[in-house]
């Protein structure tokens, strides 16, 4: 989040990387996984910022330029666009150093074999969905004057947003389509894909990575999917629905500090519209927006000073095909596909 918004939009940054072929990847499987890809990338890890440990850890976040066979040029773990725009020159002055004959690969992984990647279960005929989570305005602090102990700091956090996606085959789709053709027809949305929808995504990672709402903090679902216009083989549906949750126990919320009794939810309503071609049986448009209340914080997400409820928004929203939109949903684990 922070060096998305502060590091790569840095003009000296985005300069220097015209020089790099940049590319971004899920470090949880890479940096534990034992499949041809991750042994790659642990290889070049161990050369770089974390290289000399002596306390066995499987951390390996941050920025690595290398070489196409793995050969480490510079590498770092920070937000500071300076500090990474200080790396690339150092990583490029390493490559220049090289001689043209170590420029390219001399053995090593071949780019085949078993890659275990999640995108591999990407829903070719299903729904994919873009989430798009934000904080909305605050009425009460925006009639503060600036200074206040209750104003919110003017830094990156006022105006962070997330992404994320949610994959839905293509049976599951059409649970969201009411059996009957005709106007007024009605379905109320259940199971795996109510559940999807609702504590899988509406979590607060606006600032920052959290995790999905337990089962058993689910207070309450709904969501009813209704056919409001009729075209040949298109439905005009209209969706509504509610969702809240709400988590309680111990646990840190402000980074590495110490674990804390605490509690975390949401609550708020859906709203949404879509059009199902029943001839193609599959979704030609989808929007659905989820505004309410979020309260409390994780250990990544960024919420220490911001635990208390303040308004948030979830804009699901059809996908392109694009390769940058395939992207495996964060919870994935969640869904339980085999």
């Amino acid at each position: 989040m922070i060096a998305r918004r502060a590091v790569f939009t840095d003009a000296r940054v985005r300069r220097l990387l015209e020089r790099f072929v940049p590319a971004a990847d899920e470090v949880g499987r890479l940096q534990r996984g034992q499949d041809p890809e991750s042994l790659l990338f642990q290889e070049v890890a161990e050369q770089g910022h974390y290289a000399g440990r002596t306390v066995p850890s499987s951390t390996r976040q941050g920025l690595y330029a290398t070489t196409v066979d793995g050969r480490l040029l510079a590498s770092i773990n920070h937000n500071d666009p300076a500090r990474v725009a200080a790396m690339l020159e150092e990583a490029l002055a390493a490559w220049d150093a090289l001689p043209e004959a170590e420029r390219v690969p001399a053995g090593g992984w071949d780019g085949t074999g078993d890659l275990r990647r999640l995108e591999a279960r990407y829903p070719e005929e299903g729904l994919v969905l873009r989430l798009s989570s934000r904080d909305l305005p605050r009425d009460a602090a925006r009639d503060l004057p600036p200074g206040s102990p209750a104003r919110p700091a003017p830094d990156w956090r006022a105006a962070a947003w997330n992404l994320d996606y949610v994959w839905l085959r293509r049976e599951e789709a059409r649970m969201l389509v009411p059996e009957e053709a005709r106007v007024g027809a009605t379905r109320e949305v259940a199971g795996a894909v109510l559940d999807r929808l609702t504590r899988v995504s509406l979590v607060d990672n606006v600032r920052g990575q959290t995790y999905p709402a337990p089962k058993a903090s689910l207070q309450r679902a709904r969501l009813a999917s209704t056919v409001t216009a009729v075209e040949g083989p298109r439905l005009t549906l209209s969706l509504e629905g509610e969702a809240h949750w709400e988590q309680a126990g111990r646990w840190p919320v402000a980074g590495n500090g110490p674990p804390v009794d605490t509690r975390r939810g949401f609550e708020g309503r859906l709203r949404g519209s879509a059009t199902w071609d029943s001839q193609a049986q599959g979704f030609v448009a989808f929007e659905l927006l989820a505004v309410g209340l979020r309260w409390g914080g994780t250990q990544y997400n960024a919420r220490h000073d911001d635990l208390e409820p303040s308004p948030i928004g979830y804009l699901f929203e059809r996908a392109g095909r694009e390769p940058h939109e395939r992207v495996a949903p964060a919870a994935f684990w969640e869904y339980g596909w085999r």
